[in-house]
């Protein structure tokens, strides 16, 4: 994924594009480390969680603008019990005007801002510490704008420095050694590593001296695949940000607006160009719908003659074929009372029994009607009201059985 974001280097006061997969004017920004504020910052346990607080003093401090905020970030490179150790950057605005220009030249937007030094480390990390040991190293990265010094104690940088071309070299390497104890104690340098065009004249007198050849574009490579880690750093001002969330306000409500007016003009053609369609379809349409209409009124009538046939020439159902299914299934000691037949719902009796047990035996039957011979059951529903006791010990029921619906 790395090859789809598009990746900036300011160097040289000349701003150069890596190709990427997709075009847009949104890029990261890969800037040489004289153009940034940067610091190796040990942060104690109580303050981890907020190290910007805690790095924004030092590098306000070192800031050649002092009455100007810094947008402080910090990526963390180690931790421990004496707390995280983590890389903190800023970039100055007021120093970072030609870079403005350069970048409105090219009409792009900044997503995030790097150090092209640490893009180089990235991409020769493995020639830098092929052993993986917590030896004590000089890395010199070699620039247009700068040197870039690193002290590394294994993986954990103990120091960072810029070193412009008119520098003393002697003297900044010194310092930068220096600090390294500071930070991270007195300890010898196994060898020098050098990236790039960096000037060798009295860098064996530190250690050992060996050179590490890197492709032109590795610097923006490993910017690219640093972007894709929200954990490493990004610089990019405050102004700058405020910008680049304005600017993709204004695309999407342009989108937005362009969508708008592609609808608008399909619902304009679809009121202007519907009635002349249907005007020249009007005619053909009705005479569809009234021949339609005419076979459907044939069909529908000789579907209803059809139904009227089976109706009555069904005599399952008839009056005398449930009479003989009730009395069929009727219990000795119940007497029937009343009966009201129902051809298309079902029947309807009413009775006594000398016991409440012939009752629902003749319940019981009815609901089983039709299954002795295999055959589908009569009623679906069969509904007892009672029995309930009358002055002359009779047991009194009303009993309804209801057809079973039939699928069209």
């Amino acid at each position: 994924m790395a090859d789809s974001i598009q990746v900036a280097a300011f160097e040289g006061g000349e701003l150069r594009v890596m190709a990427s997969k997709e075009k847009s004017n949104e890029a990261v920004l890969a800037l040489p480390l004289s153009r940034l504020i940067v610091k190796v910052v040990r942060v104690p346990n109580e303050s981890a969680e907020e190290p910007v607080a805690f790095a924004a003093p030092l590098l306000q401090a070192m800031s050649p603008y002092p009455d100007e905020p810094l947008t402080v970030s910090c990526e963390i490179v180690r931790e421990s019990d004496r707390g995280r150790v983590f890389v903190a950057a800023a970039l100055p605005e007021s120093a970072a005007d030609d870079i403005a220009e350069a970048l409105d030249a090219h009409k792009l937007n900044v997503t995030r801002v790097d150090a092209l030094a640490l893009g180089v480390l990235r991409g020769a990390w493995g020639a830098i510490a092929p052993s993986g040991g917590d030896e004590r190293r000089l890395v010199l990265v070699g620039g247009r704008d700068c040197i870039s010094v690193f002290v590394l104690d294994g993986d954990m940088p103990c120091a960072i420095r810029a070193v412009s071309a008119s520098g003393d070299m002697r003297r900044e390497l010194t310092l930068s050694l220096l600090e390294a104890e500071d930070f991270g104690g007195a300890r010898g340098v196994a060898e020098v590593v050098c990236i790039g065009d960096v000037p060798g004249e009295g860098l064996d007198s530190f250690g050992p001296v060996r050179k590490i050849e890197v492709g032109e574009d590795a610097a923006l490579v490993g910017v690219a695949e640093r972007s894709l880690e929200e954990s490493s750093l990004n610089a990019l001002p405050v102004s700058w940000r405020e910008v680049l969330e304005e600017t993709r306000f204004k695309a999407k409500l342009k989108r937005r607006l362009s969508i708008a007016g592609g609808i608008w003009a399909a619902i304009m053609l679809v009121l202007f160009g519907v009635p002349v369609v249907y005007g020249y379809m009007a005619d053909h349409q009705k005479a569809l719908c009234k021949e339609h209409s005419r076979q459907y009124r044939a069909v529908a009538e000789m579907r209803d003659k059809v139904k009227l046939v089976q109706k009555y020439s069904d005599h399952a159902r008839g009056a005398l074929e449930i009479m003989k299914a009730v009395s069929d299934r009727l219990p000795q000691g119940i007497t029937l009372n009343s009966w009201n037949f129902r051809r298309d719902e079902g029947v309807k009796v009413s009775g006594e029994a000398d016991l409440a047990e012939d009752v629902y035996e003749f319940k019981d039957n009815m609901s089983e009607t039709g299954s002795e011979d295999g055959g589908e059951k009569v009623f679906a529903e069969v509904n007892l009201s009672g029995p309930s006791a009358s002055r002359g010990g009779k047991q009194k029921f009303d009993l309804e059985c209801n057809y079973e619906t039939e699928e069209e």
